[in-house]
């Protein structure tokens, strides 16, 4: 069922504007009238990544009059892969700024707003109520609750999606749709999902293209409620199997009761309680990596860890002759031919309980872990601390803190 479009025509269309939309003021649920509403609208892109690449583009080349970028990082050639908005030109500056300039490139007719800067509950407020739309393509379940309490506030609908590996899903939520069509985040995910590092993508990995389809939904979204037209996805998750090509929708109602979040306005801090989550998207995805840390056991006792220059102090240490324990890499073999730390031995987490490993990392030796960050070195930690290995640390903030406090010619990614 369509709703009512949210903006109202804006002035009449230039000659410039009318040759440049042609082929989209032919479809009947746009015409004049509709192309002026999109002249007209604001909307608000967070995040100028993987997902905020396509929307951008499309919302841009679309005619929306105003858009803003919201992101605090910076271009890094690890992101190009996906995030297409970016060249490696622009390695190195703010994205938003990078962002922007693209936008301006690709369509000179529409004005770009750089928000460079966290969301958080202080600011979220005055961010989400200033656009009619708020799309969000961040990647932080956190930020997430946070933008949809904010657009629950103020009856603002929020077009979201998320992606790893092969999957991605998409769907509208708006707490103030007529017709019982009210959905929010609370009620896909009653309760907030734990954040796991491990399930990231930087370490899990991400198709590109997946970050393009689930884009061109959002952007396709965000058209259709701008110019009221088509059936918006509110109350149905749009699922995407990038494996087997395929697309399956699953309907969603309301959550009972709904979760609160509280302190919005607030400095950050997100506090959400409801029901545990139930139905057929209680998790993000069902595809597991064959390493998956979660397979292995965690250890209720506290770790132990060091800081990457108490590790740099140790080798030293250990190539004078002074210390002696083994270094181990907990990352993929691939990560690891990116860069290492000289005298890492390599024994993936999927590994780290193997007959192989046993050879590298004896029970009676001391043991010292590191991975990109620390969700793998920690679950490496316990889980051979639960087997049989009694001094075991890892590494506060992994090879990327390595690369930053001690070797910063090395790459990051």
């Amino acid at each position: 069922m369509a709703l009512k479009a949210l903006v109202s025509p804006g002035p009449e269309l230039t000659r410039e504007e009318l040759v440049r939309y042609a082929r989209q003021i032919a479809l009947p649920h746009l015409g004049l009238e509709g192309q002026r509403r999109l002249k007209d609208s604001r909307v608000l892109v967070l995040g100028a990544g993987g997902l905020g690449s396509p929307v951008l583009q499309y919302l841009a080349a679309a005619g929306v009059g105003t858009i803003g970028i919201a992101d605090s990082d910076v271009v890094e050639v690890s992101n190009l892969q996906r995030q297409t908005i970016h060249t490696d030109a622009r390695v190195g500056e703010r994205k938003t700024a990078s962002a922007a300039a693209a936008v301006r490139a690709l369509n000179p007719l529409v004005d770009v707003i750089e928000h460079d800067e966290e969301v958080t509950t202080s600011n979220v407020l005055e961010l989400v109520s200033e656009y009619d739309v708020v799309v969000d393509g961040t990647d932080n379940f956190e930020v997430q609750y946070v933008v949809d309490a904010a657009c629950a506030l103020v009856g603002k609908p929020l077009v979201w999606a998320s992606v790893l590996r092969f999957d991605g899903q998409v769907t509208v939520f708006w707490a103030t749709a007529p017709d019982g069509l009210d959905r929010t985040l609370d009620d896909l995910y009653p309760e907030q999902p734990d954040a796991d590092p491990a399930e990231s993508c930087s370490v899990a990995g991400v198709l590109g293209p997946v970050c393009a389809a689930l884009g061109a939904v959002m952007a396709t979204e965000t058209l259709k409620l701008l110019g009221g037209y088509g059936e918006p996805l509110l109350g149905r998750l749009l699922v995407h199997d990038a494996l087997d090509a395929s697309w399956r929708e699953v309907a969603f109602g309301h959550a009972t009761p709904r979760a609160k979040a509280a302190n919005i306005g607030e400095p950050y801090s997100v506090s959400l309680q409801g029901p545990a989550a139930t139905g057929p998207a209680t998790k993000l995805f069902e595809r597991q990596s064959v390493t998956d840390a979660s397979a292995l056991p965690t250890s209720p006792a506290p770790l132990a860890s060091i800081s990457p220059t108490e590790l740099k102090d140790l080798l030293d240490a250990r190539e004078r002759g002074e210390a002696d324990f083994v270094l181990v890499d907990v990352r993929e073999p691939h990560e690891h031919a990116l860069v290492a730390i000289d005298g890492a031995e390599l024994v993936p987490l999927g590994q780290i309980l193997s007959d192989a490993a046993r050879e590298i990392l004896p029970p009676q030796e001391r043991v010292i872990i590191h991975c990109h960050h620390d969700a793998r070195s920690q679950r490496a930690a316990a889980a051979l601390r639960e087997n049989g290995w009694d001094d075991v640390v890892f590494v506060r903030g992994g090879i990327d803190a390595w690369v930053t406090d001690v070797e910063p010619s090395k790459p990051r990614y």
